[in-house]
């Protein structure tokens, strides 16, 4: 069958401007990230869309089991994955204890005070934070931090944000998806291409490669 070349060409048109606006929302998803988070202090974002901000303060006793986490030290890329999604977890509890975050539930979820919930824009951004300090602090060595990623895909819950980073041997990169969690639970890694096509927790566990 021969596609008339009106839909062709408003196909195309389509793509390149979902390409677009994924290009313009991480650019604005970029400008909520604190540029030096550290763990003796970094700001976080809730209430969706970053529409609040709050400051933690990390005692050197908790950040030490983060640093737990990474011990022994992963010896691989894919150990170090699965280690980041435990430091993610023990993040987020933290973070919620400090910033009335601590019942934030999966997804959007449904929550009696929206101030503590966290949308997919939060998720990404407070993730990043999370994964600069640890890079920061030599606990990331197989990866490098991105920028948060975007997609948009109907059947996948709409429009979505996620944390990134890039295997330094591959160069492959992979989603640190915490929204589809709630807080305190690991985060799911997972190849960026596989989450850009639309995974959600319902199509089962994601590719551990």
């Amino acid at each position: 069958m021969t596609v008339p070349k009106p839909l062709i060409t408003l196909a195309a048109m389509i793509c390149l401007g979902l390409g677009a606006c994924a290009e313009v929302e991480e650019t604005r998803v970029a400008k909520q990230l604190d540029p030096n988070p550290t763990p003796a202090s970094y700001r976080v974002c809730f209430g969706n869309s970053c529409r609040l901000h709050g400051n933690v303060s990390l005692t050197p006793e908790q950040w030490q089991l983060v640093r737990a986490v990474f011990d022994p030290p992963p010896a691989n890329s894919l150990e170090e994955r699965r280690a980041v999604q435990q430091a993610i977890a023990v993040l987020e509890r933290f973070t919620g204890e400090q910033t009335g975050t601590s019942e934030d539930a999966p997804g959007m979820g449904v929550h009696l005070n929206p101030d503590g919930q966290l949308d997919c824009i939060d998720e990404s951004t407070n993730s990043t934070s999370y994964l600069r300090m640890m890079a920061a602090d030599g606990l990331i060595k197989f990866h490098d931090i991105g920028f948060p990623a975007h997609r948009f895909v109907l059947r996948a819950w709409g429009p979505s944000n996620t944390a990134t980073m890039r295997e330094n041997a591959t160069s492959r990169r992979y989603a640190v998806e915490s929204y589809f969690r709630e807080n305190g639970e690991p985060a799911y890694v997972l190849p960026l291409e596989v989450w850009i096509e639309g995974w959600t927790p319902e199509d089962g566990d994601p590719p551990e490669t």
